[in-house]
Formats: C-alpha cells, sequence, structure tokens
C-alpha cells in the first residue's frame, strides 16, 4: 500500500512539473542580457528612460511604447526609438532598439520584472560608444514629466465640479510640462 501511494505521489509530482517550469520561465527574469541603460528619442534629442522602463517591467513582460508610454516627446514631429543598452554574458555590449509603437518584450532580458538593472556600468552615448557631446543622462527630469503626466492623467478623471480648478490645474501642468521638455532640449544642445 506504501508503494502505491508512493508511485502516485511521484506520478503526481512528476505531472506537475512542466506547470512549475513554465511558470518560472514566464517571470522572465531568465533573459541573458542585463540593462545597463534606456534612452527615448532621436539621435538628435533623447532623454533617459531607464527608470520609467523599471517602472513598465514591474507590470508586464510586453508592452507597446510610445511618447504616452516615457510621458516625454523628446524630438517633437520625429519618429522615436527606444535604445535599450545592455551586457551580454560574455561581458560585450549590445544594444536592442524598438521603433516607436513597436512592442517590447523583456524576455530577452535578465531580472526584467524585478527591476534589479539600470544602476550604472554604462559609459556610451547614443550610439552606443564613449559618451557624446549632445548626451546627458536626466533622470530628475524625465521623472519630472512622468509625474506632471500623473497628475494630469489624475485630474482628467476628477470630477469637473472644481469652480474652474482642476480646468486651470490641467492647463498649468500642460505649460509645465512643456518648460521640463524644453529644459532637457536645451540640455541636450548646450
Amino acid at each position: 500500500m506504501f508503494r502505491m501511494r508512493l508511485v502516485i505521489g511521484l506520478l503526481l509530482a512528476v505531472a506537475s512539473l512542466p506547470e512549475m517550469l513554465a511558470a518560472q520561465l514566464s517571470s522572465n527574469d531568465y533573459g541573458q542580457y542585463v540593462i545597463l541603460n534606456a534612452q527615448y528619442g532621436t539621435p538628435r534629442r533623447h532623454v533617459d528612460v531607464t527608470n520609467r522602463l523599471k517602472e513598465l517591467a514591474r507590470q508586464d513582460r510586453m508592452f507597446r511604447m510610445g511618447n504616452s508610454t516615457f510621458g516625454v516627446d523628446p524630438d517633437q514631429g520625429q519618429d522615436k526609438t527606444l535604445r535599450i543598452y545592455a551586457r551580454g554574458p560574455n561581458g560585450q555590449e549590445r544594444m536592442f532598439e524598438y521603433r516607436e509603437g513597436s512592442t517590447v518584450d523583456g524576455s530577452e532580458f535578465r531580472s526584467w520584472g524585478g527591476g534589479d538593472w539600470g544602476n550604472g556600468g554604462w559609459s556610451g552615448n547614443w550610439e552606443g560608444g564613449g559618451r557624446g557631446r549632445n548626451y546627458e543622462p536626466q533622470p530628475e527630469m524625465t521623472a519630472a514629466i512622468q509625474h506632471l503626466r500623473e497628475a494630469q492623467r489624475n485630474l482628467q478623471l476628477a470630477t469637473h465640479d472644481k469652480g474652474g480648478h482642476r480646468e486651470n490645474a490641467i492647463r498649468i501642468i500642460e505649460q509645465a510640462i512643456g518648460e521640463v521638455e524644453m529644459g532637457i532640449q536645451y540640455d541636450n544642445t548646450h
């Protein structure tokens, strides 16, 4: 009787093994590349979006990206690109490029969902080499835009009976976003 229970227990354990492995693999933390930095924009104007990418990675393995994803339009009227700079298992750096509107799949990156990446170690510029003249990471400015966009969304969802103050706040936030974007653009060109 004991043997029969043991055999049944082993069969049940083996039967659930594929599900356990699939769950582990779907946690998408097993890619071979470690993200060093993420930039969004054009060669002429781009911003550091590493922290925002961490937020997105914690929410889902895949997402469609564009200006609204990152809360910034670093080069208005131009097609933008997300560039993820990563280090592979052999220590060499590699750039992953995603065009505006495309889907980003984090399964190639180690610790994607955990966000345990992007903490330095990258010394490149937009092209991936040594630090360029027009490159300067601006995580605080990028974070400011992201927070302003979140405040803007919250105000737009609020009820309209605020005596005109809600509308004024939305207008002022739009102006603040424009000023921060112009500050980023100025810093990238000077």
